[in-house]
């Protein structure tokens, strides 16, 4: 039996849950398709794809064999443990955005539900995660440290095998910019506004592919480039006015108004931007600060984004809801997702007009 660890995303884009409602484990990127090493050899000479990273993909696909224990990793922290069915690797297409990243890679795993607890006592409720001396930690490699594995040992004699969970993930194609633009007409945009937002897309997408090949550096671009270049003129074509919107208003990174003067009780939405790539589950806790600080009692949306994905928050029952209620993605328009679950990218933007959070109801 060897035992390997992978990670389930990274502060900011966690998809634990995935795994252990699935019995899967999945690993990216996959845009390259179905691994073959000749084939994915190619994509780093054209360095299309790092050494290191083929190299993870590679064991992740050919390394674990059946009865091989797997440590499902969260930050540093071992939030579960599973252990390997005889099924091998699979490439599922429908991975092709989960939180934007592109996992296709997978592997089913039947994960131990009932040994959650007791890692939790074993690692005294994450103040001893058992990674915690590390600093940079591979995806998916084998783990051979006796510090990490002498403390489940007892656990890994607990691993039950049984029936695999049901793992069908299917969502729609991506919708064309014509398909795009017709849907969101058929839902009551003008042709004037359809355009608007038809061009602003199409220029988000090529200034997100501008940067990821000209700045990688990770200098550019800034939050105030994200906000300035990629959100604002979505807003505007969205049916904002200069007026209404706001930039770095009271430390907030874009405010919307429902009316002049633009004073706090008027304020129905706020964004919180970060830079391209960046992790963007983390940024509603710090909207949400800003919220709360500044009490904007009538604020009923909160956006987060990195300007090419766009997640979106709202008040219910008084409370803010901490799962999205809608996801948009620049580059894969879709009318579902995997994570965030049921969310509708046309509904996205719709719910971001200032009419239509002007006329929603706190819930």
């Amino acid at each position: 039996m060897k035992v390997w660890q992978i990670a389930a995303g990274e502060v900011g884009r966690y998809y634990e849950e995935l795994f252990i409602e699935h019995d899967v484990m999945f690993m990216g990127p996959g845009e390259h398709g179905k691994f073959d090493d000749q084939l994915y050899q190619k994509k780093v000479e054209l360095k299309q794809l790092t050494n290191h990273k083929k190299n993870q993909i590679g064991s992740f696909v050919n390394a674990p064999v059946s009865g091989d224990i797997v440590l499902l990793r969260k930050g540093y922290y071992i939030d579960s443990i599973g252990v390997v069915p005889d099924e091998g690797y699979h490439w599922s297409k429908s991975l092709d955005d989960v939180y934007g990243w592109d996992l296709q890679h997978t592997r089913r795993i039947i994960w131990q539900e009932d040994l959650r607890t007791d890692l939790c006592k074993i690692q005294e409720k994450g103040k001893n995660p058992l990674f915690g001396d590390r600093k940079q930690i591979p995806t998916f490699t084998a783990v051979e440290d006796q510090k990490i594995l002498e403390p489940l040992t007892k656990l890994f004699d607990k691993v039950k095998t049984r029936e695999l969970k049901s793992f069908k993930f299917t969502t729609p194609e991506p919708l064309s910019m014509e398909m795009f633009g017709e849907e969101l007409f058929a839902r009551g945009l003008s042709n004037e506004s359809v355009d608007k937002v038809v061009n602003s897309i199409l220029r988000q997408r090529r200034l997100g592919k501008w940067y990821s090949k000209n700045c990688e550096d990770k200098i550019r671009p800034t939050e105030h480039e994200v906000v300035g270049h990629m959100v604002l003129p979505l807003m505007l074509a969205l049916g904002w006015s200069e007026q209404l919107l706001a930039v770095e208003w009271n430390k907030v990174d874009l405010a919307g108004f429902s009316e002049t003067p633009t004073e706090r009780e008027k304020c129905i939405l706020i964004c919180e931007a970060k830079r391209l790539s960046h992790g963007l589950q983390s940024a509603f806790g710090q909207a949400q600060g800003y919220f709360e600080k500044l009490g904007l009692k009538n604020c009923k949306k909160i956006l987060v984004t990195d300007g090419m994905k766009l997640y979106v928050y709202e008040m219910r029952n008084r409370e803010w809801s901490d799962t999205p209620c809608g996801y948009f993605n620049v580059e894969k328009i879709r009318t579902n997702h995997i994570a965030p679950k049921n969310t509708n990218a046309i509904d996205t933007l719709l719910a971001l007009t200032p009419g239509r959070i002007a006329n929603d109801m706190p819930r």
